[in-house]
């Protein structure tokens, strides 16, 4: 693991919306985090959402 692991983002995000209003921006970045650690990026940094959204071959 290097920078700032997805999972560590995944779980700041979920604290920040239990003391946050609805927010649809809070969603889709929780979304996509989870979409991350499920594709097995969840130690990677953080980049590695923009992997998912970039595929390279």
């Amino acid at each position: 693991m290097s920078g700032f692991a997805v999972q560590i983002a995944l779980k700041d995000i979920e604290l920040a919306a239990a003391d946050a209003a609805p927010s649809p921006l809070l969603q889709v970045v929780r979304e996509r985090l989870e979409a991350t650690v499920a594709a097995g990026h969840d130690s990677d940094d953080l980049a590695a959402v923009d992997y998912l959204r970039n595929p390279r071959s």
